[in-house]
């Protein structure tokens, strides 16, 4: 058991650490940090906007840096924020135009990243690894939510 722990916390290390070093090379280009990837990878596929909250959600992130990383693109004229209510946390992010050719450009990259990165797989043992990864996630946060039984 622990040698397989130690396969699986190794592994998921280097590609942690492999994918996070390919989106600071992507987007330094665009003067944003490579962990701000997801966040328009998510709003990209979101259309009418997502709120602070959804951003938390979806992209598995905290508000504080949540919210900093939305002031950063904001700034950056990557992102607008459209307040019904007044208030900026249930505000909705809107990509931009620019947001938007970042974002496509992005995934472009992205694309060509996982394609290299899964060569020499098949298909099947794609998706059987995507599967295993999701049930192991879910599982792991099953452990932190109701402790180790």
């Amino acid at each position: 058991m622990v040698k397989r722990f130690e396969a699986f916390a190794l592994g998921l290390s280097r590609v942690n650490s492999a994918w996070n070093k390919l989106a600071v090379q992507e987007l330094k280009a665009f003067g944003l940090k490579g962990n701000y990837a997801v966040y328009l990878v998510a709003l990209s596929k979101h259309h009418d906007g997502l709120t602070s909250a959804n951003l938390c959600e979806i992209c598995n992130k905290d508000k504080a840096e949540v919210s900093r990383a939305v002031s950063t693109m904001e700034n950056k004229g990557i992102v607008i924020r459209e307040s019904v209510t007044g208030n900026g946390y249930r505000a909705r992010i809107k990509l931009t135009e620019k947001g938007k050719e970042i974002s496509v450009a992005l995934r472009k990259r992205i694309q060509l990243a996982v394609e290299q990165g899964g060569s020499g797989l098949t298909e099947e043992q794609r998706d059987h690894f995507y599967l295993a990864l999701q049930v192991i996630a879910d599982n792991l946060n099953q452990i932190n939510k109701n402790g180790l039984s």
